[in-house]
């Protein structure tokens, strides 16, 4: 078993069927795709972002905000390409302020732990939090957002940009990292990965097998695929899941599985 796959998931005892539950997951971030093909089980209200005088947005830049149903997720739509044909991860202050200004603009404003910038969109992660602190933090990074694009600052450096693989390079790699290590980790749980496409840096996958519909699903991407995937190309963009979970039929686990003390 991959060592990464092993921190996933461990043996406990008088597990006679030899199957695994899941350690407790660290607070990691996620990349669960609010801006993914819409699945039959999201329901996120939209928020308009409103500019500084409280009208509407400008409509040279327009943006919405659109909650994530755990409520420690916040993405903005914008009306026009943040990073066009590409993506971002952030997964804490020291990365955005390295390598993406607008993130560190995002980070400046507080309280939040990650953002990804993709395309026409910027997800930010956080505390949990209520409806209206969401809508609060939305205005100012929807001001903050306006303000960067229209003075024409770039939101990832040149350098970082120039540090991207090819497509091809990207899908190569990450077909072999699939094949040699994911798919024969998960494969003792009926599982699979399958790389659908890669559009610039950003990659769509989907589960299939008992990965699909599975409650532990989202740790298996976090903590085993999309560390794989990453520690073979450091310049990856988003990772984005386009399974259908709802219509699983044979789950590895239906529920979360409890801590045993």
């Amino acid at each position: 078993m991959p060592a990464w796959f092993s921190k996933v998931f461990r043996r406990t005892e008088g597990d006679e069927q030899g199957r695994a539950l899941a350690a407790e997951p660290e607070p990691v971030w996620s990349e669960e795709a609010d801006d993914a093909p819409p699945r039959r089980v999201i329901e996120a209200p939209v928020l308009m972002v409103e500019d500084e005088t409280g009208g509407a947005a400008p409509a040279e830049i327009r943006i919405k905000a659109r909650l994530g149903r755990a409520g420690d997720t916040c993405t903005l739509l914008v009306d026009r390409p943040v990073l066009e044909g590409h993506s971002f991860v952030c997964p804490d202050r020291d990365t955005a302020y390295a390598y993406a200004p607008l993130a560190a603009a995002l980070f400046d404003l507080g309280d939040i732990d990650h953002v990804r910038i993709h395309h026409m969109t910027v997800t930010v992660w956080g505390e949990r939090r209520d409806e209206a602190a969401w809508e609060a933090f939305a205005r100012e990074a929807g001001r903050a957002i306006r303000e960067h694009l229209s003075g024409g600052k770039a939101a990832i450096l040149p350098e970082v940009m120039a540090e991207i693989p090819s497509e091809d390079e990207i899908r190569w790699t990450l077909e072999r990292i699939i094949e040699q290590e994911i798919n024969p980790g998960i494969a003792a749980h009926s599982g699979h990965i399958t790389l659908n496409r890669v559009e610039g840096n950003t990659v769509y996958i989907t589960m299939g097998g008992g990965c699909q519909g599975c409650a532990m699903s989202s740790v298996t991407l976090r903590q085993g695929v999309e560390q794989a995937f990453r520690e073979a190309v450091p310049r990856l963009g988003a990772v984005l899941d386009e399974t259908d979970h709802a219509a699983g039929t044979n789950p590895y686990f239906k529920d979360l599985p409890a801590e045993k003390g």
